[in-house]
Parts: structure tokens; C-alpha cells; sequence
């Protein structure tokens, strides 16, 4: 099976923007036998997250992040359906998440590190499970939860830094039902500030700029 992948052609520095110039797209075989336990998955959507960014270091600054390295494939959140199935908890026509799916067409995996996902949580739309029934809902729902003290009744008024980010974003309007009074949030721009308070119910947003 011939397919494409992208793979880190170059780092753009530390402190360096990436560009275009610093991947490549290759074109590749797969091979098709097997082993047991293993899937051919098609991809449907991947994500791109701010973590990335320390991933295209030599060193990226994290003991549980690794970098990528030059000339391989890159990596990350990605959603596919099962092609081929050579395992006993996933099913061919299966659409399956994973927080380290290959950036290829088509990839072979294991199916122990793959989940399934319910269609119905999202209506059909695979791609939220990349964002807020994915990573980024967790953590701010988890940061919430968790770390905020929503108390209803309380009167709180709840502020959310990068609030126009994937996480902050969710993050207010989570808040906002949990029973936060006011939510206000802080972005880097007026049309962000124009968002947040007329596309996702923030009381009040703050351009820090």
C-alpha cells in the first residue's frame, strides 16, 4: 500500500518560528501482512497542539515528552477508522483515537493503544474528539473541576488566562454552567476579545495587548 507521511525535515531553533521548510511530505509503502494485535488504520483527522512546539527541539525541555527526530514521521492526537484487523478488541469500519497517531494516510498500530470512540457522543463529528471531547476538554474540564472550586450559589466570579485558546475557551464556558456568575477572559487580541464574548458567552474579555 503506497501512502503519504510528513516528517521533520529541519528545526527551526529554540526560539525560532517553524515554517513550511521544516517538514517534508514523503511518499512510502506499507506493508500489509500483520502481526497479532495489530490494525491498518485510515486517517481521518489529526491535531495540532501548542505542545508540539518543544517536540521540535533537540531537547524538549520535558522528561515525558520526547523530541522528534530528523527525518521521521511526526506524531500526535489523530482520529482513523480500522481498515484491517488483526485484533480481538477492534473491528474492521471501528473509528478509533489515540494520543500518538502516526502522521501518515494510513498507519499500522496496535490495538491495545487504540480507543474506540461512541459516534453518538458527538453527533458525527469525528473531530471533536480532538478537542472538546478530547484532550483539550479533559484538561479543562479537569482544571475546572478539579482546581477551580465552582461552588453554585457562591456568587465567583471565574478569569481564565489564554481563554482563547482550546483549553481556556472550554475552560469559561464550563465554568459558566457550573454556576460561575461572571467569567472573564484574557486573549491577545480584539477580535479574540469579540469571540469570547459574543460567540461563547464570556461575561467580559481583557486584550492584555
Amino acid at each position: 500500500m503506497h501512502i503519504q507521511r510528513v516528517v521533520l525535515n529541519s528545526r527551526p531553533g529554540k526560539n525560532g518560528e517553524p515554517t513550511p521548510e521544516h517538514f517534508r511530505l514523503e511518499e512510502t509503502s506499507l506493508v500489509s501482512d500483520l502481526n497479532d494485535g495489530e490494525v491498518i488504520v485510515r486517517t481521518l483527522y489529526l491535531s495540532v497542539d501548542p505542545y508540539m512546539r518543544c517536540r521540535l527541539n533537540e531537547d524538549s525541555g520535558s522528561d515525558y515528552l520526547a523530541p522528534w527526530q530528523l527525518s521521521e514521521c511526526l506524531d500526535g492526537g489523530g482520529v482513523g477508522v480500522v481498515e484491517t484487523s488483526h485484533c480481538n478488541t477492534c473491528s474492521e469500519g471501528d473509528v478509533v483515537t489515540s494520543f500518538n497517531w502516526p502522521w501518515q494516510t494510513h498507519a499500522i498500530m496496535k490495538g491495545s493503544g487504540l480507543q474506540k470512540v461512541d459516534l453518538q457522543l458527538t453527533d458525527g463529528h469525528l473531530s471533536y474528539f480532538l478537542g472538546a471531547v478530547g484532550m483539550p476538554g479533559v484538561t479543562a474540564l479537569l482544571g475546572v473541576r478539579e482546581k477551580g472550586h465552582v461552588t453554585k450559589g457562591a456568587n465567583q466570579t471565574m478569569v481564565v488566562s489564554g481563554a482563547a485558546g482550546a483549553c481556556g475557551s472550554l475552560a469559561g464556558q464550563i465554568g459558566r454552567l457550573d454556576g460561575c456568575v461572571r467569567v472573564v477572559g484574557i486573549c491577545g487580541s480584539d477580535e479574540k476579545c469579540k469571540v469570547l464574548v459574543e460567540d461563547l458567552s464570556f461575561s467580559a474579555a481583557i486584550n492584555y495587548r
